[in-house]
């Protein structure tokens, strides 16, 4: 039998650890302080475990949020912002200390910072870095000394053979697709930004994923890293709240037909994050509300799960961001059709499902076409959908003239248009400005500052060429036939399963489907927070397969038999 054949491979330092199937239990896994050969417990004892873990969780994000508040003046004129870096130093070490200490606790919440990349801090002359690299270097830089310190006594050593087995067929993909991404730094016009995408939206996920994959081992671990990817939109829609609120909901928001957009320059990049996470949230009310009978949470936490997703949604819908509108929905039928057990309910309910909606295309096909072509029309009368058209097919001209490299990460605007940021006016642009045969305008004259062909897999192609873009669909292959894997698995547990791995495990299948159907129409992958999103996803789903006992190969048996 060969090592893929294996129900459940655990490494040494799992084997007492929840990973092994046990459910319930806290924080305490083996060496639970963080890496600490030998010491376990924790050094305020005077509280309980749960409050414990919760203090550690705030001082690492209140550390980290003044760290980059203080002395960061992208964010304000205030005296507070333009300090010395050095005054802001000590609330780093602070956040590094209390890495030491709980390193996966850290690394879980690192999706806190993804919001905010639009607002790096200067850390020496010119050069600044956002919060999730600031963030993430530190676990990197934590874990790697601990594992110098103590090597295979590490509480987080994992051998070669050992990772492989964690990555499982997905290893293969995700190495051609970083190192077809690295070559498109050689092929590209302008290296420096090449440079500066691969290391923000390839390098840096890629090495979160492999530091969420030697750190993260309980049930716990991956419920702090999905809820706090949970949180991440929650704060967003706090955020968009506040600025309704504040400014689009009076009268002169209403006249000029504001959309919300928190701190991003677009309402449709709040669609793509919620994309990402709005699933998570809806996968744990669908599960809490048919799993009842598992008292999967208190009443409250259904209520307050509820109020968030509300909130999220209300905010959704003044983002205004189509491509999020169709995407959310889809991803919320996947999760009810996911959790139907019976599959006479499931088929049944498919066929009605497909009746009313060909009853309403019939029905309403004149304002659904209206809305999909005279919704956002710019003042020469296009509308959004009519330029992504053209859009497309200045990608597929470009494809076509540089299918196996592409142009390099980074560089879509040095050969799709005329533009000031990728001035190049020796070489030849691609978009089209009018609509072929005529001389009427297809839009894309008015912006030249697309950064992206507004679809996933173009977007890919164009910058990684055409193995770039293989590795892509293996890898969203992959996913699916894992999370496919881990449900089945799931549905043979005895009494139903772990009803904590089922949203969990839905909720990051069906963030993965929202962004794909969104990314159809817009960029959902190569943007720093939105490459973190995805692949945190991938990591997670990798994590529950071992929490869930799922092998990589052969047949599902229940309870891992």
């Amino acid at each position: 039998m060969s090592n893929h054949d294996v129900p459940v491979h655990l490494p040494t330092a799992m084997a007492d650890s929840p990973v092994a199937g046990k459910t319930g239990e806290n924080d305490r896994s083996p060496g639970g302080s963080g890496g600490l050969p030998g010491e376990r417990g924790h050094f305020l004892t005077a509280l309980s475990p749960f409050w414990h873990d919760r203090l550690i969780e705030a001082g690492m994000i209140l550390s980290m949020a003044l760290y980059y508040i203080v002395g960061n003046n992208k964010l304000g004129t205030g005296e507070l912002f333009h300090v010395n870096f050095l005054v802001s130093l000590p609330f780093l070490l602070i956040f590094a200390a209390l890495c030491w200490y709980r390193l996966p606790f850290a690394v879980a919440l690192l999706p806190l910072a993804l919001p905010y990349y639009g607002f790096p801090k200067i850390v020496f002359s010119h050069y600044d870095f956002s919060l999730t690299e600031t963030a993430l270097v530190v676990c990197l830089v934590v874990a790697l000394l601990q594992a110098v310190l103590w090597r295979r006594r590490w509480t987080y050593w994992l051998s070669w053979q050992e990772l492989r087995q964690r990555l499982g067929p997905l290893s293969i993909p995700m190495a051609v697709f970083g190192l077809a991404a690295a070559f498109s730094i050689v092929v590209a016009y302008d290296r420096r930004v090449a440079l500066r995408d691969f290391r923000e939206e390839i390098l840096e996920p890629l090495l979160y994923v492999l530091l969420a994959l030697y750190c993260l081992r309980s049930r716990q671990d991956v419920l702090r890293l999905l809820g706090a990817l949970l949180a991440t939109g929650v704060v967003v829609a706090l955020l968009g709240a506040i600025q309704y609120i504040l400014f689009k909901g009076h009268a002169a928001g209403v006249a000029r037909n504001l959309r919300v957009d928190a701190i991003y320059g677009s309402g449709n990049s709040i669609g793509l994050l919620f994309d990402y996470v709005f699933p998570l949230g809806l996968a744990l009310i669908v599960v809490q509300w048919y799993r009842a009978r598992d008292r999967l949470g208190a009443w409250w936490s259904r209520l307050l799960a509820l109020a968030l997703c509300l909130l999220m949604v209300f905010v959704l819908y003044e983002s205004q961001s189509g491509g999020a509108w169709a995407a959310i929905p889809i991803a919320l039928l996947f999760i009810v059709a996911c959790s139907i057990r019976n599959r006479k309910v499931l088929l049944t309910g498919g066929i009605v499902a497909m009746v009313a909606l060909i009853a309403v295309i019939a029905l309403l096909h004149g304002p659904i076409t209206r809305f999909l072509f005279e919704r956002h029309v710019s003042a020469n009368g296009v509308s959004t959908l009519t330029k992504r058209i053209y859009l497309w097919e200045s990608a597929l001209a470009m494809i076509r003239d540089n299918p196996v490299t592409g142009y390099g990460l980074g560089n879509w605007l040095c050969h799709y248009s005329r533009n000031t940021l990728c001035d190049t006016p020796q070489l030849h642009h691609y978009w089209i400005t009018t609509i072929p045969g005529t001389h009427a305008s297809t839009g894309l004259h008015d912006e030249p500052y697309l950064s992206h062909p507004h679809n996933v897999f173009l977007h890919v192609w164009v910058s990684m060429g055409i193995f770039g873009l293989a590795a892509f669909v293996a890898l969203l292959t992959l996913f699916f036939w894992l999370f496919t894997r881990i449900v089945r698995r799931l549905r043979l547990a005895r009494d139903g399963g772990d009803p904590h791995l089922e949203w969990m495990t839905l909720g990051v299948g069906a963030g993965m489907l929202a962004a794909l159907v969104q990314g159809m129409v817009d960029s959902a992958f190569l943007e720093l927070d939105l490459a973190f999103c995805f692949w945190m996803l991938v990591a997670a789903l990798l994590l529950l397969r071992g929490l869930s006992q799922t092998p990589w190969r052969g047949r599902l048996l229940a309870d891992g038999g």
